[in-house]
């Protein structure tokens, strides 16, 4: 008897078998053998009649009876009571055996295959709607962070920022033998504006302190506001000489501020400091506030290095 073609035996698309009239198998390839879940089993005599629902199998059988050639092209319902298989089939009589050619339904596959790329769509767009959420989480993880490392009125970093900045400074100083300064700013007579002109000025006093050192300093530079009107500025890779020069420019430069119902010259005195070997922040910043103590014991309005 003619096996069934090689092109046959492996598509999973297409069912092709042959049987006997009694309904067993005599050959069946991977596609037929699916449907009725025979995968890698011998189907050589299995009896699979009564898979057939739609047309049943005695009817095919009858068609046409004893006649070889085409006996049957039409849709063909197969399985069981769990799963079922509509295909658009073709059935020929041949030597009183029974040869089945079914294709499944293109129009279902197509909608299978429209099913799956919605599906596929629907998850790309959950996929996307979560990398935004996660996105959206972690800038606004980020913004309370700034925001609790940040001086509320003057947007310089506050006394943890320069805490943080501080640690992290020193250890990388010490351990690339870098150099590391900074200096301590105090506002003159700052009680005095305050008592005379009103905390709203006070304020905006501070405010534009603040915005002269954010355009006097460099970005690797960090500024912060560590009390009333205390600020201090972190110079990595700064040597002392350079550290004094940015102090003095910027006690000229506040010297010249002009701020709005404020008519009395604003000064400030500032104490500048560059790190030992071996010193921790609690010794710099001790040496720091010698030097800015003493600028303002000796006239204030003046730099002074410690």
């Amino acid at each position: 008897m003619p096996r069934l073609a090689d092109d046959l035996e492996y598509l999973l698309a297409v069912a092709a078998a042959t049987l006997n009239e009694d309904g067993t198998l005599i050959e069946a390839n991977a596609g037929f053998r699916r449907i009725f879940k025979m995968e890698g089993q011998e189907p050589f005599g299995a009896q699979v009649s009564r898979f057939f629902l739609q047309p049943t199998f005695p009817t095919l059988v009858h068609t046409d009876a004893g006649a070889d050639g085409e006996i049957y092209r039409g849709l063909l319902t197969m399985g069981d009571d769990v799963t079922t298989r509509t295909l658009h089939a073709r059935v020929w009589r041949l030597n009183s055996r029974l040869r089945v050619l079914a294709e499944y339904d293109i129009d279902e596959l197509e909608r299978l295959n429209e099913k799956m790329l919605d599906l596929n769509r629907d998850y790309a767009n959950a996929q996307l709607e979560l990398a935004q959420t996660n996105l959206k989480l972690r800038q606004r993880e980020a913004q309370i962070v700034a925001l609790a490392l940040t001086d509320s009125l003057t947007g310089l970093g506050n006394h943890r920022r320069f805490e943080q900045a501080m640690a992290t400074e020193i250890s990388r100083a010490q351990r690339t033998s870098g150099s590391l300064c900074a200096f301590m700013a105090d506002l003159d007579h700052f009680k005095r504006v305050n008592d005379t002109f009103g905390h709203e000025v006070g304020d905006k006093v501070l405010a534009a302190f603040a915005g002269l050192l954010r355009r006097e300093t460099r970005s690797t530079e960090v500024a912060a506001r560590i009390g009333g009107e205390e600020f201090v500025v972190l110079m990595p890779h700064t040597d002392l000489a350079d550290s004094l020069t940015t102090a003095e420019r910027i006690r000229v430069a506040t010297a010249a501020m002009r701020v709005e119902r404020m008519p009395e010259r604003i000064t400030a005195s500032f104490g500048v400091a560059k790190l030992a070997d071996g010193e921790d922040s609690d010794a710099f910043m001790l040496r720091i506030d010698k030097a800015l103590y003493e600028a303002k014991h000796t006239g204030r309005n003046r730099v002074v290095a410690g």
